[in-house]
């Protein structure tokens, strides 16, 4: 087995390694895009407009699609952490970190054009209203649903839909796609 291939089975077999809770591997055309979705996240985000991530500057729904048809594959990443031990900043900075983490081995390993989606809002705005340029892009990716991606009918083709459907009490819920070949 190739180096690049082993790395993605350890991901998959040991996410705790990786600071996730679980990885399953998915094929493209499992992703689902949708008009409506990138319709919600531009006018129900209050980060509109604020940067190259968020609508109307990310991809419409169908230039995802194209790109998703480029790829063949890759892993949907979860974490999920109790409420109340962190606050979700927290809990989002650390998920940032791994799947960056995640991205660049996968490169490193061969996965040449590998990329991570679904970071979340930036936590690393500078939050002011000078609408100045990003001090750290390299730490940046759009949401799932800013990229027009259905996160609940995707999450249903591999089997995890009962982690959207929480109550207070169970585990605060992170996703990521990693997009590999």
């Amino acid at each position: 087995m190739a180096v690049r291939e082993r790395f993605v089975a350890r991901v998959m077999q040991n996410p705790e390694d990786f600071g996730l809770t679980e990885a399953k591997f998915i094929h493209t055309p499992q992703v689902f895009t949708s008009p409506s979705v990138r319709l919600r996240c531009q006018y129900h985000c209050s980060q509109m407009r604020q940067s190259d991530f968020v609508p109307p500057h990310t991809p419409r729904h169908d230039e995802t699609r194209q790109i998703l048809d480029e790829y063949k594959y890759g892993l949907m990443l979860r974490c999920e952490e109790p409420f109340g031990q962190r606050t979700a900043g927290e809990m989002w900075q650390e998920f940032t970190t791994n799947l960056l983490r995640i991205e660049n081995e996968s490169q490193v390993r061969g996965y040449t054009r590998a990329f991570a989606i679904g970071i979340g809002n930036c936590l690393y705005l500078h939050h002011d209203d000078s609408l100045r340029p990003c001090d750290f892009p390299e730490k940046r990716r759009p949401t799932l649903e800013a990229l027009g991606i259905e996160i609940h009918e995707t999450l249903e083709m591999i089997l995890w839909h009962q982690h959207l459907v929480r109550t207070a009490e169970e585990p605060f819920q992170m996703f990521a796609l990693l997009l590999l070949e």
